[in-house]
């Protein structure tokens, strides 16, 4: 076999190209069961620099089909036992991507035309001369390219989508850790109490000759404990139905039950954090169609984003209240012992679209640094305490939804975050509201 390639000249100057531009050179297969048809096209591949194998019927080509993988099969359509269609059939199945030539006499042309049909590459009349031999492998070889290059793109884009859900999901726990650390607090408190009141039951039913007194305090004590071990089946159950990792889905989203959904998740952890939430919703607000829990966790991230901002800050800085009519100018607290910061949340409608604001009196952003903060890894953390796709995760899940998410800060006197989603038609069937 010849590593040259000599080429026809009006034949094109693919046929020396390697099937990745380097290593050997491409590979043959031609079926034909007439042995002198077989050995003349070998010779005139290898001397343009092919590597050829060669079969003299359709059962044995096939099996040097799945022995070598070649990139090219050039088969005759007219053989004793498998037919050059059936051949080309077979190997759709062994091979998918390796492109079948079609050789055929003049009477077989119908026959030629289904091949085409069937997806073969193309096909030459016998006798095949070597100009029209080249040609027709030039077109093969860049169909087998261009598949491949599109199989490639096709395998890309599925491994980008896998990486987003994964960064999606790595970022969800992330959050579920930090609500999680705060919950155990919170869930040990009502289970302690709901210990003491146990402990009392007991000791008034060892006391002989109740009273309606004793019996009246008896029940006060079952509802206490029934309140407590709701308080706690709540927070456990809030917690499952945000770490529940799901496919992105679509329904109606009603914001101020997103909103309470939220804030209850994260109430105890503003509670350590000595920081109070205001929380104020428009009771007539459109509702948005999405995912529940992608937008309940963009929504946790900037709670989470508020309370590292004030933890950094003094938090005495002043911001709008809820009442600032959506704005995110700064007006005066209210009065009174002042807490160590204060976020607000505010869900309103603007004309044909609804708006969530997370506004904080926290240590605020740079103004070098915030045309970066919605890029991935982009953080000013300290180490150990965010890798930077809190923000980029966010960005990504509201472009999902057809929305926009702004940002305005102030070094000093904190930072609002407006998300902004299209408003949904109100009319839609009830099975398709929103659900935890």
């Amino acid at each position: 076999m010849s590593d040259s390639c000599n080429v026809p000249a009006d034949a094109g100057s693919a046929a020396c190209v390697r099937p990745d531009n380097a290593g050997e050179a491409w590979k043959i297969l031609v079926i034909d069961d007439e042995p002198d048809v077989r050995e003349i096209m070998a010779i005139s591949l290898e001397d343009a620099g092919y590597q050829t194998i060669s079969a003299p019927d359709g059962e044995t080509g096939l099996r040097e089909l799945a022995a070598h993988s070649p990139q090219i099969l050039i088969t005759d359509i007219k053989m004793p036992g498998m037919s050059g269609l059936e051949v080309l059939e077979k190997a759709r199945q062994i091979r998918p991507d390796t492109q079948v030539i079609i050789t055929t006499g003049f009477a077989d042309i119908k026959k030629a035309i289904t091949a085409l049909q069937n997806d073969a590459s193309d096909f030459i009349t016998k006798p095949v001369d070597d100009t029209t031999l080249h040609l027709a492998l030039k077109r093969a070889m860049q169909r087998y390219r261009d598949r491949k290059e599109l199989a490639d793109y096709t395998r890309l884009l599925e491994q980008t989508v896998l990486n987003q859900e994964k960064i999606l999901h790595q970022e969800k726990m992330m959050s579920l850790g930090r609500l999680a650390a705060s919950m155990v607090h919170e869930i040990n408190n009502p289970l302690s109490g709901i210990l003491n009141y146990i402990r009392l039951m007991i000791r008034l039913t060892e006391k002989p000759g109740w009273d309606d007194a004793a019996r009246d305090r008896f029940k006060n004590y079952l509802a206490v404990i029934n309140q407590e071990t709701q308080r706690c089946a709540d927070l456990v159950s809030g917690l499952l139905a945000f770490s529940r990792k799901s496919g992105p889905g679509s329904c109606l989203v009603d914001i101020c039950e997103l909103l309470d959904y939220s804030l209850k998740l994260c109430n105890h952890k503003l509670e350590l954090s000595d920081i109070i939430l205001e929380r104020s919703c428009q009771p007539d607000i459109p509702r948005v169609s999405g995912d529940f829990n992608q937008l309940q966790q963009c929504l946790i991230n900037l709670i989470f984003n508020s309370i590292d901002a004030i933890g950094a800050g003094d938090g005495t800085a002043d911001m709008p209240g809820p009442d600032s009519g959506g704005t995110c100018a700064g007006v005066s607290g209210r009065p009174g012992p002042e807490p160590r910061g204060r976020i607000w949340v505010n869900g309103y409608k603007d004309e044909n679209q609804v708006c969530i604001q997370v506004k904080d009196n926290g240590r605020g952003i740079s103004p070098d640094h915030l045309p970066c903060i919605f890029e991935p890894f982009f953080t000013t953390k300290d180490h150990g305490h965010g890798v930077g796709l809190g923000l980029s995760t966010v960005y990504g899940i509201i472009e999902h939804h057809s929305g926009t998410i702004a940002v305005k800060s102030t070094p000093g006197r904190g930072t609002c975050f407006t998300i902004r989603l299209p408003a949904a038609d109100r009319a839609a069937p009830a099975e398709e509201t929103s659900n935890v």
